[in-house]
């Protein structure tokens, strides 16, 4: 499964895990042993996801370790890097 372009990791765990295997906040977080409130908190981007976190998601969808903190990190260089390119130099 391959992260969509620019998309949020809250988009693409419920777009491309969640809904297409109809898993439930509450069965992932029992699966999983995440908090089920840190687990909705993640799903509505309210919520970064800890290394712990990462590496217990990465397993539960098999998928290589690292794999959602990467697609976090790559979000968030984006979001930065176009942040710092649209403000205005300090002189």
């Amino acid at each position: 499964m391959h992260a969509q372009e620019n998309s949020h990791l809250a988009t693409i765990l419920a777009q491309n895990y969640f809904l297409p295997r109809n898993l439930s906040i509450y069965r992932v977080a029992k699966d999983t042993g995440i908090q089920g409130k840190l687990l909705c908190g993640i799903l509505t981007g309210r919520q970064r996801l800890s290394v712990r976190e990462t590496l217990l998601l990465d397993r539960y969808f098999n998928e290589e370790d690292g794999f959602f903190a990467k697609i976090q990190l790559d979000y968030e260089l984006r979001n930065e890097r176009q942040r710092l390119t649209s403000a205005s130099p300090v002189s």
